[in-house]
């Protein structure tokens, strides 16, 4: 999937709930997330029983510092050997309503994992035991993306049961790992978008989540209509 490798000021960094003649969105967390706890409960699956089957990586045999080492510490420190006490669905609900988390921070943060996953030397996946440290990473981070104004870090470190410093930590290995690759640019966004939609058709059901973003410009009259 091709993606702009720079940022630029003609890709967006905030994504308005509503159309461009100022006419709401059916673009609703619930459904956002809902969706997105189905995909990730899939692919939790399907990554614990390739990682039952697949030997584990060592360190190099010298203890030598490569990048390839490097690596795979920072995708180890997600690894707490811990599982949540709660439901995919109700840990990304939490986000919404303690961080107020847009629905579009949730499709940025899952084009991250994706791109984790896709990222060579990185193979980052998501499993029962790195899913509270890597999902609270990833929002933090698209939330800073999307959005001009955040929460503290340690705020998204209460919500996601995590200690100020430790996300910190992650934070910095998360995007050593992306390599600093943040920029989402509109035909990536409307294409996880359009995946979101066929997951949700899929179950019967139909909600127009796709919202492409709008430069900052653009935004600023949106908001002032």
């Amino acid at each position: 999937m091709a993606t702009s490798e720079l940022p630029s000021e003609s890709d967006a960094f905030a994504f308005p709930c509503r159309d461009d003649d100022g006419t709401s969105t059916a673009l609703s967390p619930p459904v956002v997330i809902s969706v997105l706890a189905s995909i990730l409960e899939r692919h939790i699956a399907r990554n614990e029983r390739a990682l039952a089957t697949a030997a584990a990586p060592g360190d190099d045999a010298d203890g030598s510092e490569s990048a390839a080492a490097a690596t795979r510490k920072r995708v180890r420190a997600f690894d707490s050997g811990t599982v949540l006490d709660m439901s995919l669905h109700a840990f990304l609900e939490r986000f919404s309503r303690y961080a107020h988390v847009p629905p579009q921070v949730y499709v940025v943060a899952y084009a991250y994992l994706d791109r984790l996953r896709r990222l060579g030397g990185a193979g980052v996946r998501v499993v029962r035991a790195n899913a509270q440290r890597l999902l609270t990473t990833a929002i933090l981070v698209a939330s800073k993306f999307v959005e001009d104004r955040n929460y503290s870090n340690s705020h998204f470190a209460a919500v996601g049961g995590l200690a100020p410093a430790e996300l910190g930590a992650l934070e910095l290995d998360f995007l050593f790992l992306l390599q600093f690759r943040l920029n989402i640019c509109t035909s990536v966004f409307r294409s996880y978008c359009r995946h979101l939609e066929r997951e949700e058709s899929h179950g019967g059901w139909y909600y127009r989540v796709q919202r492409p973003p709008l430069d900052r410009a653009q935004h600023r009259q949106a908001a002032a209509a």
